[in-house]
C-alpha cells in the first residue's frame, strides 16, 4: 500500500530471474538461445497480467480506483465550467432551500424539549362539553390528536395541588401559566411575554440554566424574596449578554425581583415556538398577575399541567386518578356535576400550540422546495444525459481497450456524486439566509422562539438529499452512457447519425417532464399573487392612512378600575394635544391585530330557541374611536364621553349585527344583553344608539361580523390593555418621539409598544400571504429557468449533431426559415408536452392550498394561462438561440465538418 515502486520493481526483477534461470535450463538441454528465451517466455505466460494480478493482490484496489475516479471526475469539472456552474448552482439552490426547510420542520414537528427524559412527560388536559363544570377558564384550547375532541388544558390550582400530592402516577408534576408583563430597568420600562411558574418546574423537568440557577421550591412561598430567570433571548435582547446581570435588581409590574438565572438558547418552555422572556414564581400571581388567577377559588381554571409518569405506571390509570381527584374539588362548588373525561398524552414535544397553526405553511413551504429540488435534479440528469452523449466516443474507446461496464458506470456516478457534493456543500452556504426567511414565513409576524438550526441532523440531512441526488439522478445517464454501440460509436466523428436519437429522446423527456414541474410552481405562484391582490383591494370600512397606533397597559402598574379610566382618559388628552394630531381614540383591541373579544347576545323581545347561540364580537373604546377610524355611522349617533359615566349602558353597532340579529327592525332603541340565554337578574341591557358601516375587526381575510362597540368606561372590572389610534395630519411616524414623551410625560412607568402605523399592521398581518407570492413565485422563476437551460442545451446538443443534414439542406435549396422553424418546432413539441403533463397535475394538486387562497379558486384561468404562457415563452426563447445558430451555418463549412 504504502512502498509501491520498490515491491513492484522487486516482484519484476524476480519475474525476469525466474525467465533467465528457464532459458538457460533450456539452452543447456540444446535448445538455440534465442528460441530458449521465446520458449520461457511462453511457457510462462503473459508477464502484464501477472504483473496486474501482483499489483492488485498487495494494494486497496477499491480505494486506488476510487481515487483515480474522483481525480478523473475533478478534471471533468474543472474542462466543463459552464456545465459545473449550471449543475452545481441549480443543485445548491434546490438543497439550500430544502435544508432551510427541514430545519424548521425539525425544529417544531420532531424535536423534543431538551429536558431530563423528554419521553416520560406527559400533558394533562380534559374534555370539553357544553356542560362544563367550570368558572372562569383560561388556557390553550385545541382538537385532541388522537380522537379529535375539543380539549383544554387548564386546571384550578387547588385541583393542581391535589393532583400533585395524590396522584403517585407521577413523579413530578408542574405547573404553569402564561402571562404578559411590564419589566423596568435601567430606567425604562417594556412589555415581556413570560410564565409563571411552579417551584419545582425547573428541576422536575429538568432544566439546566446558563448562568444563576433556577426557580426552587423556596422561592414559590408567600414572603419569600422574589427571584425571576431569564431566557437567553431577553438576556440578549434587554440586557446585551451582560455577564453580570445575576443578582440584579428589576421590576416585574412595579414589583422588585432578583435575577436569579439565565436559560440556555434552546430553552423556551413548554410551548415550543413561542418566543418567552422570563419566568416567575406562581406565588407572584397574587402580586403581578390578574385578579381572577386565583390560587384558592376551585372554581377558577387557569393553571396549566405537565407530568412526569413513572416507570411502569399506565396512561389510562393516571387519568382515572386525575378525574376522581378533579371530582373531589368540583364537587365543592357544583353538586352533580358532569366531571370531564381526562387526557393524559405524551408531552416530550411540548403543547402543539405552534405546530398545529403552522403546519399548514409548512407543508406548502416543504412542497414547493421538493419540487424545486425535483426540477434540479432533472436538470442534472439532463446535463449528464447530454455530456454522456457527447462522450459516446469516449466510451466505445473504453470499451474496446477491455473496461467493464460496471467500471465505467461508477466513473460516470463518482463524478454525479461530485457534482451533487459540491451543490449540497454550496447549498449549505445558502441555507442559513434561506433558514431565516423561512422562520420569517412560519411565524406569521410573531415573535418565534424556534431553535432552528444547521446542527449535526441538519447537516446528515444534506449528506443524505446530495447522496440519493448523485445516485438516482446520475444512475439513468451513467447506465445509458454505456449503452453504446461501439463499432459506429468509433466511426462516429459527431457529424450525426442514428446513436444520438435514444439520448436526445431521453433529454426531451426530460424536458418535458421540467416544463411539467415548473408550470406547478409558475400555477402557485399565480395563485398566491392574485391571493395577495385580492387582499390588497380588500375595503377594509375604515381608512388606514395617516393612522400611528400603539399598546399599553398600565393594569401591569398597579392602575386599576376608575384610576386605570381616568389615567386613559388624561392619556388620550395629553396626546391630543401635540402638534399635527387630528384626534386620538382606542380600542381594547387594535384592529387588523388578529385579536378578538366575543360573547353570546341576547336581543330583547326574541325567543330564540335554548341552543341557539348568536356569537357576537364586542370591542371596548373611547367615544373618539369610530371617528378617529373613519368608520362611517350610517344611522343614529355616535359613543361620546357622557356615555362613559352613564347609568344606561349603551352601543353602537355594525350592519352585520342588524341584519343577523334584529331580522330588519329599526335598531335604535332596541336593547340586548351578553352572556347565556336567558339574560340573568343581574344582566345590564344596553340599547343602541347607532349603526356604522361593516368593518373588519381581526384580519382583512375574515369577513366582518356582527360587531357592538361600547364605551370602555362601562367596562372597569374588564379593563387593562388598550390599543391607542391616532390620526394625523403629518406622516404619522413624525410624531413618534411625541408620542413617547407624552405617555412619559403621564406616567414613566408606562411602556409604549407596538408602535407603528396602522398600514405597517395591515401589510404585516398580511406577511405570510405577501411571503408566499414573494418565495412560490421565485422558486417558479428558478423553475423556469432551470427548464429553459435544459431546453437549450438539448436543442444546442441536437444541432451540433444535425450539423451536417442543415448543410446538405442549405445546400440543395432550403431557406433560412424553414431550418430556424424546423428547430423551434422540435422544442416547441417539447413544452407542449410538458404542458399536457403539467395542467392537469396541477389542477388536481392546487386543491391543497385552497385554505392559503382569497377571492379565487384553486382552478383560477387567469393564473393557469398565465403560467402556460411564461412557459411558453421562456421554452421559445431558450430553443430560438440554437434554431438561430442553426439558420446561419455555412453551407460550406457544414459539409466539411466532422
Amino acid at each position: 500500500m504504502f512502498w509501491k515502486k520498490r515491491k513492484h520493481s522487486d516482484f519484476q526483477q524476480e519475474i525476469q530471474s525466474h525467465l533467465e534461470m528457464e532459458a538457460d535450463d533450456l539452452a543447456e538441454e540444446g535448445s538455440n538461445p534465442g528460441d530458449a528465451k521465446y520458449q520461457a517466455r511462453r511457457e510462462f505466460g503473459n508477464v502484464a497480467a501477472a504483473e496486474e494480478r501482483f499489483y492488485e493482490s498487495q494494494r486497496w484496489l477499491w480505494f486506488e480506483q476510487l481515487w483515480q475516479d474522483i481525480r478523473y471526475g475533478l478534471r471533468m469539472m474543472h474542462h466543463s465550467p459552464g456545465f459545473t456552474f449550471i449543475a452545481v448552482l441549480s443543485l445548491a439552490l434546490g438543497i439550500g432551500a430544502n435544508t432551510a426547510v427541514f430545519s424548521v420542520v425539525d425544529a417544531i414537528l420532531v424535536k423534543t424539549l431538551p429536558v431530563r427524559a423528554p419521553e416520560e412527560l406527559r400533558i394533562l388536559s380534559w374534555v370539553r362539553s357544553e356542560k362544563e363544570p367550570v368558572g372562569n377558564h383560561s388556557g390553550y384550547n385545541m382538537n385532541d390528536p388522537q380522537t379529535g375532541q375539543p380539549v383544554s388544558g387548564s386546571f384550578s390550582y387547588p385541583i393542581y395541588q391535589l393532583i400533585r400530592d395524590h396522584v403517585s402516577q407521577f413523579s413530578d408534576l408542574v405547573a404553569f401559566v402564561p402571562n404578559q408583563f411590564t419589566v423596568t430597568a435601567d430606567g425604562s420600562s417594556d412589555f415581556a411575554s413570560g410564565q409563571f411558574v411552579s417551584g419545582n418546574y425547573f428541576t422536575g423537568l429538568g432544566a439546566r440554566t446558563l448562568l444563576g440557577r433556577p426557580i426552587l421550591e423556596g422561592d414559590d412561598a408567600a414572603g419569600k424574596p422574589r427571584v425571576v430567570v431569564l431566557t437567553y433571548r431577553y438576556w440578549e435582547k434587554r440586557f446585551g449578554l451582560d455577564p453580570t446581570v445575576i443578582g440584579r435588581e428589576i421590576a416585574v409590574n412595579q414589583r422588585s425581583v432578583t435575577i436569579a438565572g439565565v436559560l440556555p438558547p434552546a430553552f423556551q418552555g413548554l410551548y415550543p415556538g413561542r418566543a418567552l422572556d422570563l419566568f416567575v414564581p406562581m406565588a407572584m400571581d397574587a402580586e403581578v398577575g390578574p385578579e381572577w388567577y386565583s390560587m384558592t377559588q376551585p372554581d377558577n381554571w387557569w393553571v396549566q399541567v405537565f407530568g412526569r409518569l413513572r416507570p411502569g405506571a399506565s396512561e389510562q390509570a393516571a387519568a382515572a386518578t386525575v378525574r376522581a381527584t378533579m371530582a373531589h374539588v368540583i364537587e365543592t362548588y357544583e353538586k352533580n356535576a358532569e366531571v370531564p373525561a381526562v387526557l393524559v398524552r405524551p408531552g416530550g414535544r411540548g403543547v402543539a400550540m405552534l405546530r398545529n397553526s403552522v403546519s399548514n405553511s409548512i407543508y406548502v413551504l416543504g412542497g414547493v422546495v421538493s419540487l424545486v429540488l425535483l426540477i434540479a435534479c432533472v436538470n442534472l440528469a439532463n446535463l449528464l444525459t447530454a455530456r454522456s452523449a457527447a462522450r459516446s466516443r469516449e466510451m466505445a474507446v473504453r470499451l474496446s481497450m477491455g473496461a467493464g461496464v460496471g467500471r465505467l458506470i461508477r466513473q460516470l456516478l463518482t463524478e454525479s456524486f461530485l457534482l451533487a457534493g459540491t451543490g449540497g456543500l454550496l447549498g449549505l452556504l445558502l441555507a442559513r439566509p434561506m433558514l431565516q426567511v423561512v422562520l420569517r414565513l412560519v411565524s406569521r409576524s410573531q415573535a418565534l422562539g424556534v431553535d432552528a438550526r444547521l446542527d449535526l441532523r441538519t447537516l446528515t440531512f444534506t449528506a443524505g438529499v446530495s447522496l440519493l441526488t448523485g445516485l438516482i439522478f446520475g444512475s439513468l445517464p451513467a447506465w445509458r452512457a454505456t449503452r453504446v454501440n461501439v463499432t459506429p460509436a468509433l466511426k462516429d466523428s459527431g457529424a450525426g447519425g442514428k446513436g444520438a436519437s435514444p439520448r436526445l429522446r431521453l433529454s426531451g423527456l426530460l424536458v418535458s417532464a421540467q416544463v411539467a414541474l415548473s408550470l406547478l410552481l409558475l400555477v402557485g405562484a399565480g395563485l398566491f399573487v392574485r391571493t395577495l391582490l385580492h387582499l390588497s383591494a380588500v375595503d377594509l370600512g375604515f381608512r388606514p392612512e395617516n393612522l400611528l397606533t400603539f399598546q399599553t397597559d398600565p393594569s401591569r402598574n398597579g392602575y386599576e378600575g376608575r384610576r386605570l379610566a381616568d389615567l386613559y382618559a388624561r392619556l388620550l388628552q395629553n396626546i391630543a394635544a401635540i402638534p399635527g394630531v387630528e384626534s386620538v381614540g382606542m380600542s381594547q383591541h387594535g384592529l387588523i391585530q388578529g385579536v378578538e373579544s366575543d360573547e353570546d347576545v341576547y336581543v330583547a323581545g326574541t325567543t330564540p330557541k335554548s341552543s341557539e347561540r348568536h356569537w357576537t364580537q364586542e370591542l371596548f373604546c373611547s367615544a373618539s374611536f369610530l371617528s378617529t377610524m373613519r368608520i362611517p355611522l350610517l344611522l343614529g349617533r355616535d359613543l361620546t364621553p357622557g356615555d362613559e359615566r352613564a347609568a344606561q349602558h349603551v352601543a353602537v353597532v355594525n350592519e352585520q349585527f342588524v341584519s343577523q340579529l334584529l331580522s330588519g327592525k329599526n335598531p335604535l332603541g332596541q336593547t340586548f344583553y351578553f352572556g347565556r340565554l336567558p339574560p340573568t337578574r343581574d344582566a345590564e341591557p344596553i340599547q343602541i344608539v347607532g349603526v356604522v358601516r361593516d368593518a373588519h375587526y381581526t384580519r382583512v381575510r375574515v369577513e366582518p361580523k356582527a360587531t357592538a362597540y361600547l364605551p370602555y368606561a362601562q367596562n372597569l372590572k374588564g379593563l387593562h390593555q388598550m390599543t391607542f389610534a391616532i390620526r394625523t395630519a403629518l406622516p404619522p411616524l413624525a410624531i413618534a418621539s411625541a408620542v413617547h414623551k407624552a405617555v412619559a410625560d403621564t406616567d414613566r412607568t408606562i411602556p409604549v409598544a407596538e408602535l407603528k402605523t396602522e398600514e405597517q399592521q395591515i401589510a404585516q398581518s398580511l406577511a405570510t400571504e405577501r411571503m408566499f407570492a414573494a418565495l412560490v413565485s421565485a422558486f417558479g422563476g428558478v423553475a423556469a429557468l432551470l427548464a429553459a437551460i435544459g431546453l437549450y442545451g438539448v436543442m444546442a446538443y441536437a444541432v451540433t449533431r444535425r450539423t451536417f443534414e442543415i448543410g446538405i439542406r442549405l445546400a440543395l435549396g432550403a431557406d433560412r426559415a424553414s431550418v430556424l422553424w424546423m428547430v423551434l418546432r422540435q422544442s416547441l413539441w417539447m413544452v407542449a408536452a410538458g404542458l399536457l403533463i403539467g395542467i392537469p397535475s396541477a389542477l388536481a394538486l392546487t386543491g391543497l392550498v385552497r385554505s392559503s387562497l382569497f377571492g379565487i379558486a384553486p382552478t383560477d384561468p387567469v393564473s393557469f394561462a398565465a403560467a402556460a404562457l411564461v412557459m411558453a415563452v421562456v421554452g421559445a426563447v431558450a430553443a430560438w438561440l440554437p434554431a438561430r445558430r442553426a439558420a446561419h451555418v455555412d453551407p460550406m463549412i457544414a459539409l466539411r465538418y466532422e
